[in-house]
């Protein structure tokens, strides 16, 4: 059987296949008519998709284990809007054989960038010294960031991939630093984004233990008894009884209930459901980023292969339906695209509204000037009430006039 690697986003509907994955996991089912056949979940880099052995599944079943590499032949068919895989053939490969680049998932980013990029917005955004104080001692802990460099979000569905969860929090942070400002100003007095932040850091935290991310994904005994947003909330106590001075325990609180609350429904496993300004909030960017994950999943390839003229994904069970990415039809009204900033992780860094982009398209020159008239007028506005620089800064604050 041929040892060659063909990654599972190449596979294409009504072919044949020959290569090598990683069984993530596998099972013994039976048929409606209580004939046996074997479910396997295979992986690489690039994702997962589902196997059927149909024939000699118990034969096949003694062949290999979950979490070893095999080489599969079979051929590739359409499932309910999904690819799947009906094998032919399979044998287990030694682990020398393979590049084990090939099969682990991770982060388009360096996960040490990311890192360094959230410890920096840590110490530039927050400016609570006890919300500083919790954070620092955790993000300086090596013992807890080495595993939290690494850890997937998920198992599945979104940011499910090493690093993934260092991503997802950074992802989440930065999209709270701007809505914490945006809010603070329309609001004043009711959200702390400093808070908001700390949340969007701490919220998954616990997933370090909760997940098994040695090879494949999976949950551990920890993570199905105990689960991440108990696991975390204890976390919280710990961190804040362990520093010198020990954390206030108003703050302790705060930041124990948005652990808690940030699946938003006791249908969705959160113990209670947001009661403050910031939990809300945290359920709300959780939700966002996550799902907008699984949207790049999704359309990926449309948006980036430039040789593919599909306007439609496939069919998407999470969201019940397809998704649509306008191509060629939207030439006559879509602007000329910003230049991404991929360079600093997911994302546009918050700390960069307050500079001049020099890179942007000539055509945005007039709206530049004004943004910035704004701000500045904005910020020599000040009320003296302590507010942040930054927060003056902030473009949104032209939607609130005088």
């Amino acid at each position: 059987m041929s040892k060659s690697k063909r990654f599972i986003s190449q596979l294409v509907d009504d072919t044949p296949v020959e290569t090598i994955f990683l069984a993530a996991s596998k099972a013994v089912r039976e048929t409606r008519n209580g004939d046996p056949y074997l479910c396997i979940t295979l992986q690489d880099r690039t994702g997962t998709i589902e196997a059927r052995c149909w024939d000699d599944a118990l034969v096949f079943d003694e062949r290999f284990s979950s979490d070893d590499f095999v080489a599969i032949r079979g051929r590739v068919s359409s499932y309910r809007g999904e690819l799947q895989i009906t094998v032919n053939d399979v044998e287990r490969i030694p682990d020398t054989a393979v590049n084990l680049s090939d099969f682990l998932p991770h982060s388009r980013w360096d996960a040490d960038l990311l890192f360094e990029q959230l410890y920096e917005l840590v110490d530039q955004v927050i400016e609570s010294t006890e919300v500083r104080r919790f954070l620092l001692a955790l993000l300086d802990d090596e013992s807890f960031t080495d595993r939290f460099r690494r850890a997937p979000a998920a198992v599945s569905n979104h940011h499910a991939y090493l690093a993934g969860l260092l991503e997802h929090s950074l992802s989440m942070a930065r999209l709270a630093v701007t809505m914490g400002r945006h809010y603070q100003a329309y609001y004043p007095g009711l959200v702390d984004t400093d808070l908001l932040v700390a949340g969007c850091i701490i919220h998954d935290m616990a997933k370090i233990d909760e997940l098994e991310y040695r090879r494949s994904f999976d949950y551990s005994t920890e993570g199905r008894l105990v689960g991440h947003i108990v696991r975390g909330a204890e976390w919280v106590g710990q961190v804040a009884a362990a520093v010198d001075p020990p954390l206030d325990d108003n703050l302790t609180t705060q930041l124990k209930h948005l652990v808690l609350s940030h699946h938003g429904k006791k249908e969705y496993g959160a113990p209670v459901t947001p009661k403050s300004p910031e939990a809300l909030l945290l359920h709300q960017i959780d939700l966002i980023d996550s799902r907008m994950n699984s949207v790049w999943n999704a359309c990926q390839s449309l948006v980036e292969d430039p040789s593919n003229t599909d306007e439609w994904s496939d069919y998407q069970r999470q969201f019940s339906s397809f998704l649509y990415i306008a191509g060629e039809s939207a030439r006559s009204w879509r602007a000329r695209s910003r230049k991404n900033i991929t360079d600093d992780g997911p994302g546009l860094d918050p700390r960069r509204f307050a500079t001049v982009d020099t890179d942007r398209d000539d055509s945005l020159d007039e709206e530049s000037e004004t943004t910035n008239d704004d701000a500045s007028t904005a910020e020599s506005d000040g009320n003296g009430d302590g507010a942040a620089p930054a927060v003056a800064a902030d473009p949104n604050l032209k939607l609130f006039g005088d």
